[in-house]
C-alpha cells in the first residue's frame, strides 16, 4: 500500500548522547535495534519531543546552549494538509518540517514549516496522526473516550455519530440561548418599567412639530392679549363710532346712500362704491375675528407649561421633536421585544424539550449498534491478542447504558480482560502489564489501522518480557500493521527485527583524548539484504 504520511529523516543534535546525526526512515516497518544503553530510547525520546512532549533541559548535551530535534514527513495526506493549512500552517512542496530548540535555560523553540508554533499545538496534532504505543504512552488505550473511538471506527458508525453530535450542537445551543433569555427576564421588568416611563412621558404629551409651532403663536397671542384687546377698542371705535363721532362703516353708508341717489352721474363710481363698501365690512369682520380673544388667563399657563414640557423632553430625547418620536419608536419597538420574551423562553423550552428526546432516541440507537460492534471487536481482539500469545486470555469492550447522553452519547466504555481463565474479568487497566497493554493495543491496531487517522505508529518497549514465538508473532503483528502505516519501533529481539523494512542501529562509543573523555551514539541504516544478515548477528548475540 502506498504511504501518503510518514516519517522521511530525523536529526538529532546535542540531545543526550548524540552529537549531530541524521536518521532515514523507510515508509514501513522500521525496527530501532542496539545494546541495552546504547541511546534507542533516546531515538524515540526525541520524536515524542518533536510532537509535542514536555522537554527537560537536561537532554541539552554537556558543554553546548541548546539542543535541536528536526523532524521532516512526506505528506501527502489531504486530511493531514487541509488540517495544517485550516490551522496556519500550509504545506509547501509536501514536505512537513516540524523542529524544536530547547535551550539549557529550560525554554524552547518550535517550528511547523519554519512558522512559530506552540506545543500544545504540536501534541494535538500528533494525537489526531500519530500514535505512540508503548509501557508509558498506552494510556491512550485506556481513555474511555477514546475506547468509543476506537468501536465507532471498527462499527463504521461515523455518520451515526456525526447526526447525534449535530444535534447534540444545536442542543446546547438552544440551552445556551435559554439560559440568556431567562437572564434577561430577570432584568427585564426593571427595563420594562424604564421603557413604560418614557413612553408615558411621550405619549401624554402626543408631540408633533405642527402641534409645537401653534403652540408658540398661541402664547404670544395670549402674552400680548391686553394689547390686543386695546387695538380691538380702538378698531371698533374706527369702525363704528365712538362719542357721537360716526365711524367708517356709518360714513360708508352716507356716502353709498348719497352715490346711489346721484347715479343718474355717478353711476361709473356706483360699482367701486359697493365694492368698498364689502371689502370694509370683510376687512372689519375678519380683525374682529382675530382680536377677539375670549380667553381665559389659565390658559397661558397651560400653554406655556405645555411648551415647558416640549423643552424639557426635547432636551432629555435628542434636541428636537423628531428625535423624541424617533426614541418614542425605539423604545416601543424594545418594550414589545420584552413584553414577547415570554413566548420566546416557552417556545425554546419547548425546541428544548423535543430535541432532548431527538437526543435521547438517537443516543440509544446508537448504543444499540455500538453493543453489536462491540461483541464482534472483542471476538476479534480474543483472537489477537491469543495470537500474540496471550494465551487464554479474552478481551472484552464492555459498554454500559447511561441514564443521561453527553458529548459521546449514552455510551461507557470499558475494555476488560481475562487473562487467567475461570479467574473473572477485571479492567484491562487494573490487571494488565506495561508489554500487554502494548500487545493489546497492537491487535487492536491491526483490526483498526485500515479505519483510523493514525498513519504512523511508533511502539517502545512492545518486547518487554516476551521472546521465542511470541516475538515472532509480534513480529508479523508489527509487520502488518506497517501495511497500513509507518511503524517505527524499539526491538532487542531479532524474531521481531527479522520483519523489518530498515534496521537502524544505534551505537554508543567512547570518544577519548589526552584529556577527557566523552560518551557519543550514533546510528548505521540497513535495508535490503544486509537487514537479514543484521538479524543473524543478533540471533548470535541473543
Amino acid at each position: 500500500m502506498e504511504k501518503n504520511f510518514y516519517l522521511k529523516k530525523l536529526i538529532i543534535q546535542n540531545f543526550a548522547t548524540f552529537k549531530n546525526q541524521s536518521i532515514h526512515f523507510r515508509p514501513g516497518f522500521n525496527a530501532i535495534i542496539g545494546e541495552t544503553g546504547s541511546g534507542k530510547s533516546l531515538v524515540l525520546d526525541a520524536l515524542q519531543l518533536i510532537l509535542g512532549s514536555r522537554a527537560d533541559k537536561r537532554v541539552v548535551r554537556k558543554d553546548t546552549d541548546y539542543s535541536l530535534l528536526e523532524a521532516s514527513f512526506v505528506c501527502e495526506d489531504q486530511g493531514v494538509i487541509e488540517f495544517l493549512e485550516s490551522e496556519g500552517f500550509p504545506i509547501d512542496g509536501k514536505e512537513l518540517i516540524i523542529k524544536r530548540l530547547i535551550y539549557r535555560n529550560g525554554t524552547t523553540k518550535n517550528y511547523i514549516n519554519h512558522l512559530a508554533c506552540t506545543v500544545t499545538f504540536l501534541a494535538t496534532f500528533s494525537k489526531k496522526y500519530i500514535d505512540l504505543v508503548g509501557q508509558f504512552e498506552n494510556q491512550k488505550l485506556l481513555s474511555e473516550s477514546y475506547q468509543l473511538h476506537l468501536l465507532d471506527h471498527y462499527g463504521k458508525l461515523s455518520q451515526e455519530v456525526s447526526g447525534y453530535q449535530k444535534a447534540l450542537i444545536t442542543y446546547k445551543e438552544l440551552q445556551s440561548r435559554y439560559t440568556e433569555l431567562e437572564l434577561s427576564k430577570t432584568h427585564r421588568e426593571q427595563r420594562l418599567d424604564y421603557l413604560n416611563f418614557q413612553l408615558q412621558e411621550i405619549e401624554k404629551l402626543n408631540p408633533s412639530s405642527q402641534d409645537e409651532e401653534d403652540l408658540l403663536k398661541k402664547k404670544n397671542l395670549l402674552i400680548n392679549v391686553e394689547k390686543i384687546q386695546k387695538i380691538s377698542f380702538q378698531l371698533r371705535d374706527i369702525f363704528e363710532g365712538d362719542e357721537g363721532q360716526p365711524g367708517l362703516l356709518s360714513q360708508m353708508k352716507k356716502l353709498s346712500s348719497l352715490v346711489l341717489k346721484n347715479k343718474d352721474f355717478l353711476e361709473n363710481e356706483l360699482t367701486d362704491v359697493s365694492d368698498i363698501d364689502d371689502k370694509l365690512h370683510l376687512l372689519f369682520g375678519n380683525l374682529n375675528q382675530k382680536l377677539d380673544l375670549d380667553m381665559d388667563p389659565q390658559e397661558l399657563e397651560g400653554t406655556i407649561e405645555r411648551l415647558d414640557i416640549y423643552q424639557k423632553l426635547k432636551k432629555k430625547f435628542g434636541g428636537t421633536v423628531e428625535t423624541m418620536l424617533e426614541s418614542q419608536d425605539i423604545f416601543t419597538r424594545e418594550r414589545n421585544k420584552l413584553q414577547e420574551l415570554d413566548f420566546d423562553l416557552d417556545d425554546l423550552k419547548l425546541k428544548i424539550k423535543n430535541l432532548k428526546n431527538d437526543l435521547f432516541q438517537l443516543s440509544k440507537n446508537l448504543h444499540a449498534k455500538r453493543t453489536h460492534c462491540a461483541s464482534k471487536l472483542s471476538k476479534e481482539l480474543t483472537e489477537r491478542v491469543q495470537i500474540l500469545k496471550m494465551n487464554g486470555a479474552t478481551i472484552k469492550l464492555v459498554l454500559e447504558e447511561l441514564t443521561d447522553f453527553n458529548e459521546s452519547g449514552s455510551t461507557r466504555a470499558n475494555f476488560v480482560a481475562e487473562t487467567n481463565p475461570g479467574e473473572g474479568y477485571f479492567k484491562v487497566k487494573d490487571i494488565a502489564s506495561g508489554g500487554e497493554l502494548s500487545r493489546i493495543l497492537l491487535a487492536v491496531r491491526q483490526i483498526l489501522s485500515n479505519h483510523d487517522s493514525i498513519s504512523i505508529f511508533l511502539f517502545d518497549e512492545i518486547d518487554t518480557g516476551i521472546g521465542g514465538e511470541t516475538a515472532n508473532c509480534i513480529g508479523k503483528a508489527l509487520f502488518q500493521v506497517a501495511a497500513n502505516g509507518q511503524v517505527i519501533a524499539i526491538t532487542h529481539l531479532p524474531q521481531i527485527a527479522q520483519f523489518a523494512d530498515s534496521l537502524i542501529l544505534v551505537q554508543k562509543e567512547i570518544q577519548a583524548d589526552n584529556k577527557s573523555s566523552r560518551t557519543e551514539s550514533s546510528v548505521k541504516e540497513i535495508s535490503g539484504k544486509m537487514v537479514q544478515k543484521e538479524v543473524r548477528a543478533m540471533s548470535q548475540l541473543n
